[in-house]
């Protein structure tokens, strides 16, 4: 939130014309790899939800039920399930319009895209290296909230049910373009050296 709010006070005191976000992320797509860095071409706020009802019936493909997780087994969980939901944009100028997934401004992520022949350093020094040679991938979705992405179970989830790798809503609801620029530190729930 504090980012939103930063975001939106630079907007009303300075003429800004774009906003290029870049930062580290938790991945939970397996196809990349520690160093990777992702310029999504869509971001879901996949912190804001509902908690549903216990044996609710209602079915959306924006759920989570946690009975689905249940160790050793999946079961019933007096949890239930949480619904994500959508979050509402404001313009000046437009309705109120309800969005799950924010857009990338096409014309910065044409431009981004031409970065596709960057070669990114696979090591530090002599001693210290990735296990794979990084590379920029583009047009993933990725996600954002206010929590700290560190179980597995959910990173799966967030990438089978939105197929998502990892400050946009400011951005839009002012008109101003926005790009995102994530660099993979680690797998979110992962175990491991690297991870």
């Amino acid at each position: 939130m504090s980012a939103g709010i930063t975001v939106q006070i630079l907007l009303d005191t300075f003429d800004i014309i774009g906003i290029v976000h870049y930062g580290i992320a938790r991945s939970s797509n397996d196809s990349l790899y520690i160093g990777d860095v992702s310029v999504p071409n869509y971001v879901a706020y996949t912190g804001s939800w509902t908690w549903k009802e216990f044996r609710s019936a209602e079915e959306n493909i924006t759920e989570l039920k946690f009975g689905n997780f249940d160790f050793p087994e999946k079961g019933e969980n007096l949890l239930a399930m949480i619904d994500f939901t959508p979050q509402q944009l404001y313009s000046v100028g437009k309705p109120m319009e309800e969005v799950f997934w924010l857009p990338i401004d096409p014309k910065l992520f044409n431009i981004a895209s031409e970065l596709h022949d960057v070669k990114l350093q696979q090591c530090v020094n002599e001693t210290y290296c990735l296990p794979e040679t990084p590379k920029v991938v583009y047009g993933l979705r990725g996600s954002t909230a206010d929590i700290y992405l560190d179980n597995a179970a959910y990173r799966e989830f967030l990438f089978k049910s939105f197929n998502v790798a990892a400050i946009v809503m400011t951005s839009l609801s002012n008109g101003v373009p926005c790009i995102v620029f994530r660099r993979v530190l680690d797998y979110a729930g992962g175990e491991g050296l690297l991870s």
